[in-house]
């Protein structure tokens, strides 16, 4: 789902013609037009759309749910201006044309006209209260205008009137998280993506809210699902990608497990205490940590040989030869063939520059 409700395309217009005030009658040609020029639109062929809309306002020029379906038209164009136009001459001709408001609205917002967004989605609403869309905009309206509260009423009123919209409860959820209220946000964002698993952006955002909890197992977990979402919709989830490393980070950092072994091999302090923490380190993916603990080991005893060789396996990794060299030449002037056959070995043919390397 998007985040903005896509406006309707009217094909309900054909019912409410009826009710227009000081309109003269609408032809049948124009009805049966103003449906073909929805059902195009709909499809996505906008050149047929276009010339079923203008052959029904040659019957009926003062018909306004064509001039909406003609600015849906525009819209989808890209011509913004036009569109607003259509609009405006479509709430002439009807001004209880609640689609016209709604879209009209959205013109705004766009431009960043929040009073006058504002305006039409009110007037929208007024026309038809259960304009879900209209309801939508108009608490994003409410956010862009730094106005909370009230939208997360119009939210709460949308969750009330159309449960299984996702989009409602992330926005719900994004406003938590800049509130601090990370329970709340959990709450909302979880909901969002039970009712639509591919939502990227609410599971980038839930992802947030756990890291902000410190929840980290979590957060990454929804890391993950993020970037599952992106692939299923042929998209790259970067902001996702990006932070699960982080997260995985951070939550290996406070495995007890982890604080135990970093707590022994502070107290023995010896090369060969250091190099089981580094390993440990290793175990979980924080090279950082590791390559720190290795060159602990080495202060300690520069001759112990397995430490250079653990420096010499992450600037390999990351294809620092030059340091990987060092390391490698180090680690031959400590290190037995008869210990370490399969290590000396490696580091030989990565000095020579051997196959393999």
């Amino acid at each position: 789902m998007t985040r903005r409700l896509l406006p309707l395309l009217a094909l309900l217009a054909v019912f409410l013609a009826a009710g227009c005030v000081k309109m003269p009658p609408v032809h049948p040609r124009a009805l049966q037009e103003n449906v073909l020029c929805a059902q195009y639109t709909s499809a996505g062929d906008l050149t047929q759309a276009e010339v079923h809309c203008d052959l029904g306002l040659q019957f009926s020029p003062q018909y306004a749910d064509l001039w909406v379906n003609k600015g849906l038209i525009r819209l989808r164009q890209g011509h913004m201006d036009e569109a607003k136009d259509d609009f405006i001459k479509a709430l002439r001709y009807n001004n209880e044309q609640a689609q016209a408001y709604s879209d009209l609205g959205w013109i705004y917002l766009q431009e960043k006209s929040y009073g006058k967004a504002h305006d039409s989605f009110q007037r929208a609403l007024k026309v038809n209260p259960d304009m879900t869309e209209a309801r939508y905009n108009l608490a994003l309206t409410y956010i862009a205008m730094d106005k909370k509260e009230d939208a997360q009423k119009e939210l709460r009123t949308i969750v009330a009137i159309s449960p299984t919209l996702a989009d409602p409860h992330y926005s719900l959820g994004v406003i938590a998280i800049g509130q601090g209220e990370h329970d709340e946000a959990v709450s909302e964002l979880s909901k969002a993506v039970q009712l639509d698993p591919d939502y990227v952006q609410a599971w980038l955002a839930l992802g947030n809210a756990y890291t902000e909890s410190a929840k980290y197992d979590q957060a990454k977990d929804a890391f993950t699902s993020c970037i599952s979402a992106a692939e299923r919709k042929g998209t790259e989830a970067i902001e996702c990608k990006n932070n699960l490393p982080i997260v995985v980070r951070k939550g290996a950092l406070l495995d007890p497990s982890l604080q135990q072994a970093k707590d022994e091999s502070h107290t023995e302090n010896t090369p060969a205490a250091m190099y089981q923490l580094a390993l440990t380190y290793r175990e979980k993916g924080l090279k950082n940590e590791e390559e720190r603990s290795y060159k602990k080991c080495l202060a300690l005893d520069g001759r112990y040989a397995p430490c250079h060789y653990g420096l010499f396996q992450i600037f390999r990794d990351v294809q620092d030869t030059h340091n990987a060299t060092i390391a490698c030449k180090n680690y031959l002037k400590f290190a037995s063939a008869d210990d370490f056959p399969t290590e000396v070995e490696s580091c030989e043919k990565y000095v020579n520059g051997g196959p393999g390397y």
